[in-house]
C-alpha cells in the first residue's frame, strides 16, 4: 500500500469525519501497517476474548482456562489474560473485570473484519446478534462457529476501517482534554480501534498496542 494511496484516505476519511459533526486534525499522519495477521491468528485471539468476556458475568475463572486449553489456544492468551485465568473470581479487582466487559467492542471489530457482520458505525453499539453468533460456552458450545471463519476483508478495506477509528480516536481525545463531551462514546472507538491496529501489526501483542493518537 502506497503513502499516496494512504494520503488519499486520509482525506477521505477527514472528509467524512467533518461530513458528520466531529473535529478532525489534517496534521494527523499516515499510518504505518507492517504486516497482516492470519485469519488463523485472529479468529483465534476472538476464541479467547469469546471466552474472557464469560468471567465478567461470573462464569469460573478455571472453566474458562479449561476451555482454552481444551481447544489449544494457551499460546493466543497475552500474559495479563494468563494472569485473569489463575486468579479466583472474587479475588478479581473492578478494573480486570470492566476490561473484559471492553472485549465486547474489540470483538465486534473483529467481526465486522472477519465479515461476521456487515458494517462498524461508531455511533452503533455491539448488535443484538451478537451472542448468536459465538459460540455459547455456557451452552457447552465447541468453537466451531469461528473456527470456520476463512477469510478476512480486504487489507484495503480493514486499513481504510483502521485509520477511519484512528482520526476518530484523536477526536474523542481531544475533546476530552479540551473539557468538551464528545459525541462518541471514546471506549468504543479505543476498543474498536485496537484490534484493527492489532491485526495490522505482528509486532505487538494484545497488552500493548499502540494506541497513539
Amino acid at each position: 500500500m502506497t503513502d499516496e494511496l494512504k494520503h488519499e484516505i486520509k482525506t477521505a476519511n477527514d472528509k467524512l469525519i467533518s461530513e458528520k459533526g466531529y473535529k478532525f486534525n489534517q496534521w494527523l499522519p499516515i499510518l504505518e501497517t507492517p504486516a497482516m495477521r492470519s485469519i488463523e491468528e485472529i479468529r483465534s485471539r476472538m476464541a479467547v476474548m469469546n471466552a474472557l468476556i464469560n468471567i465478567a458475568f461470573e462464569a469460573p475463572t478455571y472453566l474458562m482456562k479449561d476451555w482454552i486449553e481444551n481447544h489449544n489456544l494457551i499460546e493466543y492468551l497475552s500474559e495479563e489474560e494468563k494472569q485473569i485465568l489463575e486468579t479466583e473470581n472474587e479475588d478479581l479487582s473492578q478494573i480486570q473485570v470492566n476490561s473484559l466487559l471492553w472485549y465486547l467492542e474489540a470483538l465486534w471489530s473483529f467481526m465486522w473484519l472477519t465479515k461476521m457482520i456487515d458494517s462498524l458505525e461508531p455511533e452503533e453499539n455491539v448488535g443484538d446478534e451478537m451472542a448468536s453468533l459465538l459460540p455459547n460456552l455456557e451452552q457447552g458450545e465447541s468453537n466451531q462457529k469461528l473456527e470456520s471463519l476463512e477469510a478476512l476483508r480486504p487489507e484495503l478495506e480493514i486499513y481504510k476501517m483502521l485509520d477511519f477509528y484512528y482520526r476518530l480516536h484523536w477526536y474523542c481525545v481531544d475533546e476530552r482534554i479540551n473539557g468538551r463531551e464528545a459525541k462518541l462514546n471514546e471506549g468504543i472507538i479505543y476498543e474498536r480501534r485496537k484490534a484493527l491496529e492489532w491485526a495490522f501489526n505482528r509486532e505487538n501483542d494484545w497488552d500493548n498496542v499502540e494506541m497513539s493518537t
